[in-house]
């Protein structure tokens, strides 16, 4: 009888001993698991410059502010977009044809886009979002509605209207950029206004534009 109990402990014992064995494999596997994982670190290659200006004759100058009073309906800016931080670029030939040989330069380097973003506070609380097609420019249109110009695709034209949406395409071209007060304007505080370029949806992170290609300015509507 005794030795049968001896022989059961020693059996539990074994038992145990393997267990543990195989929970400690368990843990250092998933350790070296973990150790495998390799988070892709973000690195932007876009170099392009790119900022708002105004248009005077053959002479685009940098803004880099929007002072006014502003009532609703009122157009607030009507800016150039142009690939450059120069304070002010004078240009050989007409604007949409220069836009577009500036913007060659970088284009061949790398495929890329222009977008927009805005953000603002309403009562405390932040709004925030791209504009990257014709569609999203009446994303809050209770505060701002925005217009998008193709220059280039209308050069030659004493007259053209902003772009809609089915007539985006992949080469269109956002040269120009036109913000208007909405109905409930004046509640909108802390207004910035970006345009930045882009590649690809890596670009982004949660709907925020990260690369190294961007200008900001900021826009005073009331009381300023």
């Amino acid at each position: 009888m005794r030795n049968k109990i001896i022989y059961f402990i020693l059996i539990l014992i074994l038992l145990c001993g393997c267990g543990r064995i195989e929970s400690n494999q368990k843990v250092q596997k998933k350790k070296e698991n973990k150790k495998e994982e390799v988070i892709p670190t973000y690195q932007d290659l876009n170099d392009t410059p790119i900022s708002f200006y105004q248009l005077q004759g053959n002479t685009l100058t940098k803004v880099d502010e929007i002072k006014g009073n502003f009532n609703p309906m009122d157009d607030i800016l009507f800016l150039q977009v142009y690939p450059s931080n120069l304070d002010t670029v004078s240009l050989n030939s007409d604007f949409s044809n220069s836009f577009y040989e500036e913007y060659m330069k970088y284009q061949q380097k790398n495929p890329i886009k222009i977008g927009f973003h805005i953000t603002y506070n309403v009562n405390g609380e932040e709004i925030s979002y791209n504009i990257m097609t014709p569609s999203n420019t009446m994303d809050h249109w209770e505060q701002f509605m925005a217009y998008l110009y193709d220059d280039y695709v209308n050069r030659g034209k004493s007259f053209y209207s902003h772009i809609e949406n089915d007539q985006y395409t992949d080469s269109t071209l956002f040269t120009s950029f036109k913000l208007q007060c909405g109905a409930y304007c004046k509640d909108a505080s802390n207004i910035k206004l970006s345009v930045f370029t882009y590649d690809s949806e890596d670009d982004f992170l949660n709907n925020h534009y990260r690369g190294n290609s961007i200008s900001e300015i900021p826009i005073c509507i009331d009381n300023c």
